[in-house]
């Protein structure tokens, strides 16, 4: 019986050792915060970024529990369901009850479900979905 109760117990030590990585909320905090689009760099040989207006930038939030909100702090249509970040993926799961986005209703998601970012200089880069249009951000 003995031998049966560590058999199980190294089997699950095992399983759960193979398992992707994974990031704690403590490891997305230098990402947490509200950032503000300043350039975009489209797919393919794209070297250059384009320079966006500060009038024409969106401006998003990055909550302590990896929930992304809105310029009004609302929940983002379309938001991720996994953000990875230093190669990590983190599983964003609300910790407080999200308010309803009565501007979602109007929009249509793609099934993109995963952010990739990344901090370059103290600027956040994203590639959504991870099609290589890239957008730069700063943190406000």
């Amino acid at each position: 019986m003995k031998a049966k109760g560590l058999l199980f117990f190294l089997v699950t030590v095992i399983l759960w050792s193979c398992d992707e990585k994974r990031l704690a909320p403590d490891e997305i905090k230098p990402v947490v915060g509200k950032w503000m689009l300043n350039a975009v760099k489209q797919g393919g040989d794209a070297k250059q970024w384009e320079l966006i207006d500060p009038k024409d930038a969106t401006v998003f939030e990055i909550r302590y529990d990896g929930v992304v909100l809105d310029a009004n702090g609302l929940p983002a249509c379309c938001a991720p369901k996994y953000l990875v970040y230093q190669g990590k993926k983190f599983t964003v799961e609300p910790k407080k009850k999200l308010a309803p986005n009565p501007s979602c209703a109007l929009v249509l998601c793609l099934a993109c479900d995963t952010w990739y970012l990344e901090l370059e200089n103290g600027q956040l880069i994203t590639d959504l979905c991870n099609t290589g249009v890239r957008s730069r951000y700063t943190k406000l």
